[in-house]
């Protein structure tokens, strides 16, 4: 007598078939969650950028509605007390935050990078002068004359550039992969 039974398992070229098709599902999913955590940083520095360039632009108008004219020590634009107040240049954009009395302060050293950026940003990501910094964001860089560009430190290709002349704030924010 003679049996007739069938096999309803799978067999090694399936299997073979079924994992390949896995493989390359995992790798293109993968690809993706690595996208998404770059493009989280460039939002965030866009974000920031923005931010900024948004106060430098307060900080203009406050001083256009004061009678603009020429340089202002110690203009309170933001809040009360000496923290809010910003040095404005001679063509009334932010030149720096801290005594003494300058009759026409410039932007003229990283020290003042930092003062703008630390006023300009309340509660602002933590700026520094040295890339060794704990828990710095970004690297205040001082640019002759009159200009910062602020580093992003987990990808310093990515950028905040501050013209005090004119007041120009540009985000660079493509990094170099």
């Amino acid at each position: 007598m003679v049996r007739n039974t069938t096999s309803s398992g799978f067999t090694l070229i399936e299997m073979v078939v079924v994992i390949i098709v896995l493989a390359i599902l995992a790798v293109i999913a993968a690809s993706k969650f690595i996208n998404l955590s770059q493009d989280a940083e460039i939002a965030s520095v866009q974000a920031t950028g923005a931010a900024f360039k948004g106060g430098i632009s307060l900080a203009n108008v406050k001083w256009a509605s004061k009678g603009a004219i020429g340089p202002v020590d110690n203009l309170q634009v933001f809040a009360d007390g000496s923290n809010g107040q910003l040095d404005i240049n001679q063509w009334g954009f932010p030149a720096q935050n801290y005594p003494p009395f300058e009759s026409s302060p410039r932007l003229n050293n990283v020290a003042d990078c930092i003062s703008v950026w630390r006023t300009i940003l309340q509660d602002a990501p933590v700026v520094s002068d040295s890339a060794n910094t704990p828990d710095a964001d970004y690297l205040a860089s001082y640019i002759s004359p009159d200009q910062c560009r602020y580093f992003y430190l987990p990808q310093q290709t990515m950028s905040i550039y501050y013209d005090s002349r004119n007041g120009s704030v540009i985000t660079d924010s493509d990094p170099i992969s």
